[in-house]
């Protein structure tokens, strides 16, 4: 969990040196790049959350991991093609709505393409609740990509990514070597599709509530404004990013208590215990020390980024809570109602678009929309 915590923060050092590399405008326009990486991830995550239910069922198997990691990356070849050649049309359309250059657009589409295939043998070795070997990995993906990005800024920032994360997969599958080496046994995965889709839904909604309002921003808001919400968010995120290796953990052994019949809930009280713990600590942190840490970010103080960077941080909060809750109801099968989750990220659009006449009305609707996403999260997702 704590290499997990520390690649997380490397990525967040890497947003806080292109905020005081780069002008407010530019800064913005990075962030609404790495909101459409971010399409990347989702399937990043609800492929390694599929592998990790089904890897706890089998975790001291390796023919038969083996064999889910060859079934799994066949089924992602076809995948992967067709969503990044999806993205690569769409890009068309995308490049001047959201004023983004069309050429890092096409370079974006690569890593989305090739992001199917990773999770596999992260989702792996999470499932055997390998964490040292996960960490690791994650960590020379976050590494390369600083020290890649820094130096190209925006062709780097995709760029690095990329290379990154192929260099990241490699790792990944020297550390599966006795997996990969065993002979293959037939696996039972039944329900593995039914079982895929409330988990790229809720990871489609989860990924993109933290990442709509930047999206839009650019235009409800304007470019500057933008900028100056964009260092807002950045502040925000520290939230979301330190309560990930909670979930990280906390999945495959409630999912391995679900399949032997033994009660979950003690792990995911603590869970949320420490959750609870983290946003705590940080929203007091930001806060009394609000002015300072957006300085620390940006490298000057702007005071207009101070009201939003409380009121996204307090949003945020919400919806590390929300994460947490879906992720647990998802690794015990908990997935009746799922298609709901959808009407919560409307909602937020919709509140951003009324509310969009100036930053704080828009930090507002944000927090809003992250509120009642939360009540909805405890609601959803039963048996």
């Amino acid at each position: 969990m704590i290499l997990v915590g520390i690649f997380n923060a490397l990525n967040f050092l890497y947003h806080i040196l292109m905020a005081r590399t780069l002008p407010l405008e530019d800064f913005g326009l990075l962030k609404r790049i790495f909101a459409f990486l971010y399409i990347g991830a989702i399937f990043m995550e609800s492929i390694q959350t599929v592998i990790v239910r089904y890897v706890s069922k089998n975790v001291h198997e390796d023919g038969k991991l083996k064999t889910i990691f060859i079934k799994s990356n066949k089924k992602m070849a076809k995948v992967s093609i067709a969503v990044g050649g999806l993205f690569l049309a769409a890009s068309l359309l995308i490049s001047p709505l959201f004023d983004i250059p069309y050429m890092l657009l096409i370079a974006t589409s690569f890593f989305i393409a090739g992001s199917m295939f990773a999770p596999i043998a992260r989702g792996i070795l999470q499932g055997q609740q390998r964490f040292l070997a996960l960490g690791s990995s994650m960590l020379v993906e976050a590494a390369l990509k600083i020290g890649i990005s820094f130096l190209l800024v925006y062709w780097g920032s995709v760029g690095g990514v990329v290379i990154s994360l192929v260099l990241s997969m490699g790792l990944s599958l020297i550390y599966l070597r006795k997996v990969l080496s065993s002979n293959s046994e037939d696996v039972e995965l039944t329900g593995i599709r039914s079982y895929s889709r409330p988990v790229f839904l809720v990871t489609l909604v989860l990924i993109l509530f933290i990442n709509v309002d930047i999206l839009l921003a650019g235009n409800l808001l304007g470019k500057l404004d933008a900028g100056v919400y964009a260092i807002a968010s950045t502040i925000a995120l520290i939230i979301f990013i330190g309560i990930q290796p909670v979930n990280k953990v906390l999945f495959p052994i409630t999912a391995i208590e679900s399949y032997k019949n033994i009660p979950s809930m003690p792990n995911f009280i603590r869970a949320m215990t420490i959750v609870l713990s983290i946003c705590a600590v940080a929203l007091t942190v930001i806060l009394f020390f609000t002015e300072e840490i957006v300085y620390i970010i940006s490298g000057e103080l702007i005071l207009e980024a101070v009201v939003p960077a409380r009121l996204l941080s307090l949003g945020t909060a919400f919806l590390s809570l929300s994460s947490t809750i879906l992720y647990y109801k998802l690794s015990i099968g908990r997935t009746k109602g799922y298609g709901w989750v959808l009407a919560f990220l409307l909602m937020e659009i919709i509140l951003l678009a009324i509310f969009s006449s100036n930053i704080v009305d828009y930090s507002y609707a944000f927090l809003v929309a992250n509120i009642l996403f939360f009540i909805g999260s405890v609601v959803l997702l039963k048996k």
